[in-house]
């Protein structure tokens, strides 16, 4: 479900999901009220209200772990985000031990994957796929560079194995970033939430009052709140994609403090 409307603009989504799906369903009411008036007497309240409830309940639930799934999903892309810039500008920063040459390389190469990352692998991943970039070979570059570095004293020797231990760190968390690229909410858990929604909000409509607009709120409002939700699931189903993506912020910060 998400991937066919992640491509529309968010407030389209936002007004399909908590203004028209609300208007389909408050049509639908008075569709009822009107070819079975009789509902409205109420007779059947006790045994819809007592399904309604324990229904609403475990729609609750699930609707609810699939938004802390979505956000967690998201909470841990961007960690990783953070910590992968983070371990860039320690090896742009620490190079500052090593000779002029090594120095210039190694700034040179940071720049380069910093600018892959934002210009190609973003992209990539807001569709969903790790993308093509030279960030394999910048990191083949990056190693020969450390290990042709000229170390004479005991503590560029130090910062060289730091330098490395750094550079393996960088690869393993563009490895775990990349992971997230496709991470999405199961395919079974939106079709229960499609399900949850439309059983929940069918008995609300059986439920019988006689004050038809009193109805009309209280089934508004519930339609507009499982609409929010599902808002929220959907914008949040890719955690590089959608109206609260992961931004490369922290890269473009390593790009504009370290431009030549």
């Amino acid at each position: 479900m998400a991937d066919a409307v992640l491509g529309l603009p968010t407030w389209l989504v936002a007004v399909l999901l908590v203004v028209v799906m609300p208007g389909l369903v408050l049509l639908l009411q008075w569709g009822i009220r009107r070819r079975w008036p009789s509902l409205a007497e109420g007779d059947h309240n006790e045994v819809v209200g007592f399904i309604i409830a324990v229904v609403g309940v475990i729609y609750a639930v699930l609707l609810a772990f699939v938004v802390i799934v979505a956000w967690e999903n998201s909470a841990s892309a961007e960690r990783i985000v953070g910590q992968e810039a983070s371990t860039l500008r320690g090896l742009y920063r620490e190079s500052a031990a090593f000779p002029d040459e090594t120095q210039e390389e190694l700034h040179v190469l940071v720049r380069q994957y910093a600018d892959e990352v934002v210009e190609l692998e973003w992209p990539a991943m807001a569709e969903g796929v790790p993308g093509d970039s030279r960030a394999g070979a910048v990191f083949d570059e990056m190693a020969e560079t450390l290990a042709s570095a000229q170390v004479t004293t005991p503590a560029q020797e130090e910062f060289l194995g730091a330098e490395a231990e750094r550079l393996s760190q960088l690869v393993s968390l563009r490895s775990q970033r990349l992971d997230y690229a496709d991470r999405t909410i199961p395919g079974v858990l939106w079709t229960a939430l499609i399900v949850g929604g439309i059983v929940t909000i069918g008995f609300a409509l059986l439920f019988g009052l006689q004050r038809a607009v009193l109805h009309s709120l209280m089934l508004g409002s519930l339609a507009a709140l499982i609409g929010v939700l599902l808002f929220v699931a959907v914008e949040m189903d890719r955690p590089f994609a959608g109206g609260v993506a992961v931004q490369p912020e922290p890269f473009e910060r390593v790009l504009a403090d370290f431009s030549p």
